[in-house]
């Protein structure tokens, strides 16, 4: 799997995937191309203020677009934060893409970045990221709303 900065140029690998509805159900719904168009401008802000942000990763034997994930500032419950987050094509749910990309994700922050924590949420019922924010190390610490999509659980994770 190879990594590449998350811009406008991967619309149309992400669009597909934040579109498609057994993503949505995980993410508080499904979003549209220009929802997606808007996120992927975030992010070019986000790699020009903070110098990091999402990734766009590929199948390195394919060039397949597998998932979309990475560090970013964020305020949970009223505290400012740096999460690690993930998507990945659904039809690849299950071959550890989400884990790998997490623990790069935190590789990074904790030896290039000199973060000393570092949270993942998702929606109480999304096993499967709690899954693997366990495998990584990740601790439940509560659940709390997160902006408009309702409670979320948060994991911690400390040097």
């Amino acid at each position: 799997m190879r990594g590449e900065a998350a811009g406008q140029r991967h619309l149309d690998a992400l669009a597909p995937i934040f579109g498609d509805p057994r993503v949505g159900a995980t993410m508080g719904g499904v979003m549209s191309r220009d929802v997606v168009a808007q996120m992927l401008a975030a992010n070019e802000r986000e790699w020009a203020r903070d110098g990091f942000s999402s990734w766009l990763f590929f199948e390195t034997a394919t060039g397949t677009p597998l998932a979309r994930g990475g560090l970013r500032r964020t305020e949970f419950d009223g505290r400012p934060e740096v999460e690690v987050g993930w998507t990945t094509a659904p039809d690849r749910w299950g071959e550890a893409f989400a884990t790998e990309l997490g623990k790069l994700s935190i590789e990074v922050g904790f030896e290039r970045l000199g973060l000393t924590e570092i949270v993942a949420f998702t929606l109480p019922e999304n096993g499967a990221s709690r899954r693997v924010m366990e495998k990584l190390g990740f601790v439940y610490e509560k659940t709390a709303p997160y902006r408009h999509f309702g409670d979320h659980v948060l994991y911690r994770l400390n040097v």
